[in-house]
């Protein structure tokens, strides 16, 4: 990552979110076709809720144009209806440079990402450089878990310029 992140950014909230549960990739086509399951679309919608409920809202949502990532989007949309929405497939396992580098490209105060891991894990443990050592923290450290979300918030006194506001890991269901 480059040493200025927030070069001509107006960036203060940041809210990565790892596509849902999808198809194991022998039940697909391709990786990029595996579409999410039915567990993967409740805990997309159950978790765009979650996260409305502490307060964010994205000015813009970037997506990767795979199946799973763009249904994870659909799945969570409605909760978010005043969202612009960006979806390319650049996103598609992208790295952390290039996921960031689209972030900051959207010139957008308040941004959500739907995409997939590792570069969205390799994200986040970036961001948690300097961060309190709280069980959030220490969770989002270890893993990125399907339909996992963390709230960045730009803090000037973290070393990253990121604070984690919040790790939302899905709720298993009992079905």
């Amino acid at each position: 990552m480059e040493e200025n992140l927030f070069k001509n950014s107006l960036i203060e909230n940041f809210v990565i979110f790892r596509h849902g549960k999808a198809q194991r990739p022998f039940d697909a086509d391709d990786d990029f076709s595996r579409n999410l399951v039915e567990r993967g679309i409740k805990e997309a919608k159950s978790q765009a809720q979650r996260l409305f409920e502490i307060g964010f809202a994205p000015d813009i949502v970037l997506v990767s144009s795979a199946n799973r990532a763009f249904q994870t989007w659909q799945a969570a949309k409605e909760i978010f209806p005043n969202s612009e929405e960006l979806i390319t497939r650049d996103l598609y396992l992208a790295s952390p440079n290039i996921y960031w580098q689209h972030v900051i490209d959207t010139k957008a105060k308040n941004v959500m990402l739907i995409a997939h891991d590792p570069g969205l894990h390799d994200l986040c443990r970036y961001f948690l450089k300097g961060n309190d050592e709280t069980i959030d923290a220490h969770y989002l450290a270890a893993d990125l878990p399907t339909a996992g979300i963390a709230w960045f918030q730009r803090d000037s006194k973290i070393k990253s310029g990121m604070k984690l506001i919040s790790h939302l890991r899905p709720i298993k269901s009992a079905d």
